[in-house]
């Protein structure tokens, strides 16, 4: 009979015999050499069913090749080891739904603690001097921050500071921020040395508009304590200044990033970089 008889006798699409033909499961017992048409002989129609649910069960390609020549009894041992393969993985897939959602809240939680405890820290802190901002400059700065995390899902990466470690622990690193003055990636744009407050940085301080990536890195001496305050600070306040007025076209693509870490020498360094890209 020709493809679609044969098709029509299986009740399935003629496309599906040729993929099978084209896989070598099952080849029409004739090819027309000159029309190039297949023929199919009735008793394939078995095959048919059989190449079918093997492929419906999950069976791949090859195992149906191995199966094909098998008796029913062995077929439907093959069936019931699938059933058998399949039940472990879907056990193992509810575990992984479950794990998911256990984990996913214990970020949820980690992330909502870390959130607190920035805030925490900065509203301890006194911006007064060391940066020449009012109290109610920095309260504004602090209801800013936290309305942005009441509005959108910030992540610790939202956060380019470090906190300070638990008692106990050991600091983290901070060689990725203080390798970047040796990395050919960054450029170096700006130092400034010795100075006492971070206004006499920040004041002059001005970022062109070219969306690049930047990177802010301070060694401040051990009199000034609450990092992670100093650092979210500096952080508002020069994007303050340099982006929040540029068109959005203009910030698109642009980064900032700052670190603070206590300097080897007692003193206070800056560093200006600049992503080479």
């Amino acid at each position: 009979m020709t493809i679609k008889e044969f098709a029509d006798l299986c009740d399935c699409n003629p496309q599906t015999l040729r993929y099978y033909d084209q896989v070598g499961l099952l080849k029409p017992v004739k090819v027309d050499t000159w029309t190039k048409y297949r023929y199919y002989a009735e008793n394939q129609a078995l095959q048919f069913v059989k190449i079918k649910n093997l492929q419906l069960a999950g069976f791949s390609i090859q195992e149906i090749k191995a199966l094909l020549e098998a008796d029913d009894p062995t077929i439907c041992l093959a069936l019931a080891d699938k059933i058998k393969e399949q039940e472990q993985k879907l056990e193992q897939t509810r575990m992984i739904q479950q794990s998911y959602l256990n984990d996913i809240q214990m970020m949820k939680d980690k992330v909502k603690a870390f959130r607190e405890e920035v805030l925490h820290l900065m509203e301890g802190y006194d911006p007064t001097e060391e940066f020449g901002i009012s109290p109610q400059e920095y309260r504004e700065m602090i209801e800013g921050i936290s309305k942005s995390i009441e509005e959108r899902s910030l992540t610790k990466d939202d956060f380019s500071y470090v906190l300070p470690p638990e008692e106990g622990s050991t600091a983290p690193e901070e060689d990725h921020f203080l390798a970047a003055l040796d990395n050919p990636d960054y450029k170096l744009v700006k130092a400034q040395h010795g100075w006492t407050y971070a206004k006499e940085v920040l004041d002059p301080l001005h970022l062109p508009d070219d969306g690049r990536t930047y990177m802010l890195v301070f060694a401040i001496g051990p009199d000034k304590d609450n990092q992670t305050a100093f650092a979210n600070t500096v952080l508002a306040l020069v994007m303050r200044k340099n982006w929040e007025t540029r068109p959005q076209s203009a910030k698109a693509g642009a980064s900032l990033n700052c670190n603070v870490t206590t300097s080897e020498d007692g003193q206070n360094h800056f560093w200006l970089l600049q992503a080479d890209q």
